[in-house]
């Protein structure tokens, strides 16, 4: 069922950012919004998994309601079931959300990769307002490799096997692969991303961490990607310890940073 309001992505000339719940995981939705709104986030990246309160879709749109911040994007389990999808999907069709990612399954998780892999083209087809993404995991190439830790490691299997729109987990790209395959050919790469997750890694490998002062080319990428014309969306994902989540004034910096970076080196790029 189409919902009442046309969930299609109205096109203009921007891509949006969003703040991920998976970056203030175990904040309250209520406070996550409170962030979003208070650092002009766009829209917000709910984590179905890790927001127990987002189950309730009367309590969630009355948050949109509040914050006036719509929620794009739905992201289910590495472990999602029919429950866990129909859940989505509903909430999906309450507040007009039309992208829901799907993590990957550990590679010993075979019945929630045959789960995807079997309902994926039916989800497809009998809702056709949503783009179903599948977010490439940790140490995903253009390759096969020998040993993954996780199914759908090559995203150019994910495109054109499983034939799903790719939510790119920059960080979770070699430094190597993305600025000599990626970034040379993101051009065909374009169409088929829907959302990209930002954020950097150290020297040693960690992934999600905040988006300055680390290895990956992120200016060089955004620059790529507005030359392009993506205007699909952003989204905000970092690690924060949980240290630094129980103070408030050090996360508010994070996120401040955060957009202005994006602000800098995107919304406001001059490409002459």
């Amino acid at each position: 069922m189409i919902p009442k309001k046309e969930a299609k992505q109205t096109v203009v000339n921007k891509a949006n950012f969003l703040l991920s719940s998976d970056t203030l995981w175990g904040y309250w939705l209520d406070l996550i919004f409170q962030m979003a709104k208070k650092f002009d986030f766009d829209w917000i990246d709910l984590a179905l998994r890790k927001n127990f309160d987002a189950w309730s879709i009367t309590y969630v749109k009355d948050l949109i309601n509040k914050y006036e911040i719509p929620i794009k994007v739905i992201q289910v389990s590495d472990k999602v079931n029919s429950k866990e999808m129909n859940q989505a999907l509903d909430l999906a069709r309450e507040i007009w959300a039309d992208v829901i990612s799907i993590n990957a399954p550990a590679i010993l998780d075979i019945k929630t990769y045959k789960f995807i892999n079997n309902n994926l083209p039916a989800l497809r087809k009998h809702n056709r307002w949503i783009k179903f993404c599948i977010i490439n995991p940790s140490k995903s190439s253009f390759f096969a490799l020998p040993i993954p830790k996780y199914y759908f490691t090559n995203i150019v299997e994910i495109i054109k096997k499983y034939k799903s729109m790719l939510w790119l987990d920059v960080a979770n790209i070699d430094e190597i692969v993305l600025e000599t395959s990626l970034l040379r050919k993101i051009t065909s790469f374009l169409p088929y991303i829907s959302v990209v997750y930002l954020s950097d890694k150290t020297k040693t490998g960690k992934a999600h961490v905040w988006l300055w002062e680390w290895i990956l080319k992120i200016p060089s990428l955004l620059k790529k990607f507005k030359q392009n014309e993506y205007f699909w969306y952003f989204s905000l994902k970092v690690e924060i310890s949980k240290r630094d989540l129980s103070d408030l004034d050090k996360v508010e910096i994070i996120l401040k940073k955060s957009r202005q970076y994006f602000r800098e080196n995107y919304e406001d790029l001059n490409l002459r």
